[in-house]
């Protein structure tokens, strides 16, 4: 929020890639919650879950975000994995009285970034006939809506008029989601990488709910508190945008040394400066110790508790 002004716009972002699996039948809730990080079973009308769907060796498969409907759960997947990961969850559904199918085609997803988010998502909902939900993605507040992909252009229509809402373009996206650590599966981690080295494991992770494919793996790395890498945020002194791949080096150690890669690199419409997601190895990525990209010192952005 802007002090000296009004509150700045929540962001909307039109999520068109994202796959959508559909889960009915009277077990679907209990038989989806033993599968994912998140707890699926608070999901009710209004509220959602933000998680992960891992494979037995707690590998990232998917990003997964929960919304119900009155048929039962709705649930968002990355980009281009939807048929892969149906075909994954398939083989657990045995004896449940459940039915998974991929309904990508029928539903789109948006994304609400900021304060009331909520509220506002369930304003759009009540226009384009869909299903909005709180949803936890980062520290600023947010919610997410389902609805019939024949209804987005409704939507489109109803952000661009709300002087609350403000559509974000890809740029806009690009600089939130690194300022907010909020990487993307396929672009800032993939399916060799765990909830924690994803930076993903206070967000998309529920400590608290019962097992899940993976959890031991990832209790296990939770205790152990040892990571070779984790995703972070660096900001840049100047605008320059680093490509993906350049090397972040340190000199800590007395010689120079490459000590992660970045993933993701957006202009930060609040520095003006380039800040950028990468892949860093321990213990640089704990941010105690100088690091160097493309040339430059680089700090960490400074990121607000996790709720």
């Amino acid at each position: 929020m802007n002090a000296e002004g009004p509150p700045e716009p929540v962001l909307v972002v039109l999520q068109k890639a994202r796959g959508t699996l559909r889960v009915t039948g009277p077990e679907a809730r209990t038989w989806l919650n033993g599968l994912v990080t998140c707890d699926v079973l608070p999901v009710a009308e209004g509220r959602g879950a933000f998680g992960l769907a891992l494979n037995k060796q707690g590998k990232i498969q998917s990003e997964i975000v929960v919304v119900a409907s009155p048929e039962g759960l709705l649930v968002g997947v990355s980009s281009g994995v939807d048929q892969k990961l149906a075909a994954a969850l398939d083989k657990f559904l045995v004896m449940e009285d459940a039915e998974l199918i991929v309904a990508s085609e029928t539903f789109v997803w948006a994304d609400f970034h900021g304060l009331g988010a909520a509220a506002l998502a369930e304003s759009a909902a009540q226009v384009c006939g869909g299903y909005a939900a709180v949803i936890g993605f980062t520290p600023a507040g947010g919610a997410t809506l389902v609805c019939e992909r024949t209804e987005l252009l409704e939507l489109e229509r109803f952000v661009t008029r709300t002087p609350t809402l403000a559509l974000a373009s890809d740029a806009d996206w690009e600089a939130f989601r690194i300022e907010q650590v909020l990487g993307r599966f396929g672009v800032d981690f993939t399916d060799n990488d765990n909830p924690h080295e994803a930076a993903l494991d206070r967000r998309a992770v529920s400590w608290s709910k019962g097992c899940y494919l993976g959890q031991e793996v990832v209790c296990m790395q939770d205790m152990r508190g040892k990571l070779k890498r984790r995703l972070v945020a660096l900001s840049l002194d100047g605008p320059e945008l680093p490509e993906a791949g350049a090397l972040v080096t340190s000199s800590a150690s007395g010689n120079t040394e490459t000590v992660g890669e970045v993933t993701s690199a957006a202009l930060s419409p609040i520095t003006g400066k380039a800040v950028a997601l990468a892949r860093v190895k321990g213990p640089y990525f704990e941010g105690k110790l100088p690091l160097t990209l493309a040339g430059k010192s680089a700090a960490f952005v400074e990121q607000a508790p996790a709720e």
